[in-house]
Parts: structure tokens; sequence; C-alpha cells
């Protein structure tokens, strides 16, 4: 026994010298076989070697000893080689695998994107399309106010000139009526045509000052109207206007005026003014009953503007109202509201109908 433990060990002394020699022959023998076979031939070659070994023939046996330990590193070379190629299949199958879902998380990703922007694009389509409706819908209730607008002013305007045509054909058939009594009436005495000649004045003066104010008020609608601006200090203004209005009315309006407007100025048409704030204070048609008319002047410096109150103002009175106080009505609204101004008749608490109005100051 002794013995055979110096031959192994011998034999694996001897062992990594031969190895490099016959280790290529070997590995290259032992590939072409399968691992099972290799471990029966080296189980045989072990049992022969210890069965030689028994007999007391150890010299016989130490070639059976190499032989087996070179079959079996050739076995363990085999098996790391396949253990290495089914790692590198493995690891191969793994990479193709992740090759496989990264290109599936990418084309999900393609998909997922292109989704978005369809969705988006949609989302975008629909907005557009809501607020397409909205506007056409707003267009649409802009044209129904519109026509509406247009309907009642042409209504308005059929209105308007069928009291015109009324009121231009009495005065009208006045003039005309009266010229043929005087031209073809040789009997008449001379009271009898001072008269006539009287009555045609009246009503010629009266159908100019219609048409007049008609022609204002459509000047004034179509922004075309000229004016002559001047500054006006209402101080001084207010002096003459007492005056003109005595002058005009046959003193059948008394007026009292009370200014408090300091050095205030404007910028105006002066004539224009004038005759607006007139029809506020005259009667709009010929009338001879005596009227008390109050005219409040202040100056508003917070707001820079004069500040006009009319009280018992023969324009507003319910009882003047006809086509021409409409005209004049207008007339004077469009005028102040042009120099940014403003205008209105309203009823007072304790003074009836009063007549407003502002109207903007220079600065200094």
């Amino acid at each position: 026994m002794k013995r055979l433990f110096t031959i192994l060990l011998s034999l694996i002394l001897l062992l990594p010298i031969r190895a490099t020699d016959t280790g290529a022959d070997s590995r290259l023998s032992a590939s072409h076989r399968h691992p099972s076979e290799i471990e029966r031939s080296i189980n045989y070659d072990i049992r022969k070697a210890d069965s030689l070994v028994k007999a007391g023939k150890p010299d016989e046996a130490l070639p059976f000893y190499k032989k087996s330990l070179k079959t079996k590193d050739s076995l363990y070379n085999l098996l790391t080689a396949l253990q290495m190629e089914e790692i590198l299949s493995l690891y191969n199958a793994d990479k193709l695998m992740l090759q496989r879902e990264q290109k599936r998380s990418m084309f999900h990703q393609i998909c997922l994107s292109v989704s978005l922007i369809i969705i988006i694009a949609l989302l975008f389509f629909n907005i557009h399309i809501y607020r397409s409706r909205k506007r056409l819908q707003k267009d649409e209730q802009e044209m129904r106010r519109l026509t509406a607008i247009a309907e009642e002013a042409n209504e308005v305007k059929s209105r308007f000139l069928a009291n015109m045509s009324y009121n231009i054909r009495i005065p009208l058939n006045n003039v005309v009526g009266f010229s043929q009594l005087m031209t073809e009436d040789a009997n008449l005495n001379e009271e009898e045509k001072k008269e006539y000649s009287g009555i045609i004045q009246t009503n010629s003066a009266e159908l100019i000052q219609l048409v007049n104010n008609v022609l204002d008020l459509s000047r004034l609608e179509a922004n075309m109207m000229k004016f002559q601006l001047q500054e006006c200090n209402i101080q001084e203004w207010c002096n003459d206007l007492a005056y003109i209005v005595r002058t005009r009315s046959e003193g059948n309006i008394r007026l009292q005026l009370q200014a408090n407007t300091g050095d205030a100025t404007i910028r105006t048409d002066i004539n224009r003014f004038t005759q607006i704030v007139c029809s506020m204070l005259l009667y709009p048609v010929e009338c001879k009953e005596a009227r008390e008319v109050k005219m409040l002047l202040t100056y508003n410096p917070e707001a820079k503007e004069i500040n006009c109150r009319i009280e018992n103002s023969p324009l507003a009175d319910p009882a003047s109202a006809s086509q021409k106080e409409a005209i004049l009505q207008k007339i004077n609204l469009l005028f102040f509201e042009h120099f940014n101004g403003s205008y209105q008749v309203k009823k007072g608490e304790k003074d009836g109908v009063v007549i407003l109005f502002t109207y903007p100051v220079l600065t200094r």
C-alpha cells in the first residue's frame, strides 16, 4: 500500500509536465465523445489499475492511472467548455430577448407618442370647432341684432318721413294757397294782402327752419357737420344769452339765469352752441304764452366740465311734443356727444321735466 501511494504521488507530479504535451490531443479526442462514455472509460481504467495493484503489479497499473487522470482532465475541460457554451447560448438568448423587448418597448413608445399626438390634434381640432361654432353663433346673434336695429331704424325712418311730409305739407300748402289768393284775387284790399303776406312769411320761415333742422340732423348723424371752433368764456357768453332769449321770444320767455363758472372757457362753434341752448329755452312752435325758465350753470373742476340745469324748458314740455320737437332733441343730443359732452331730459322730483347737459372746458 505504501508503494501504491508513492506511485500515485509520482503520477501527480508528472501529470502537469505531460499535460501540456498531451492536453490538446486528449481534449481533441475527448471533444468527440459523450461525457458518460468518458466517465465509463475512466471508471474502467481505475478498476483495472486497482485490480493490477491488488495482483501485485503496480508498474503495470501506473499507465492506467495516468490514462484515467488524463481522461478525467479532458472530461473536466469538456464539461467546462460545454458549460461555457451553455452560458454563452443563454447569454445570446437573453441578449436576443432583451433586443426583442427593447424593440417592442420602442414600438410601444412610438405607438403611444403617435396616439398622444393624434389625441392632442383631435383636442385642438375640437377646441377650434367649438370656438368657430361659438363665433358663428355670436355672429349670428349680432346679425340678428343688427337686422332688428335696421328694421327698427327703417320703421322709425318711415314714421319720420311720414310725419315730416305732413309737417312740410301744411306750411307749404299755406304758402302756395295764400300766394295764389294774392295773385289771382284782384279784389283784395291792403289789409287782407298784409295779413296774407304775414301768413306766407311765417309759414315760409317755419318751412325753412324745418328743412334746416332736418339737414343739420342728417349731417350730425353722418358726422359731416362743419364747425367753426372758437374759444368762448362762459361767463361773458351768459351776459348775451338773456338778451338773445328775450329778443327772440318777444318778451314771452323770462329767463332766470344764474352762472357760477368763473373763468371757465370752452372751445366750440359759438353760433351753433348758442342756437342749441336757445332751442332749450324757446318754444319749438309759435306761442305767445308767458313762461318763466330757470337756468343754472356751474363749473365742475374735478370733471373739468360745465354743468347746466334748465327747469321748465318749453322744449321739454310734454304739451310741446311734436316732430319738430323730436328733431331738436336729437340734434341737441348729437351736438353735445360730438364734443364729448352729455345731454339728457329727465323728470325731476319737484321741478317737473328738466334738461341737463355737460360740456368739457379747456385746461390751461
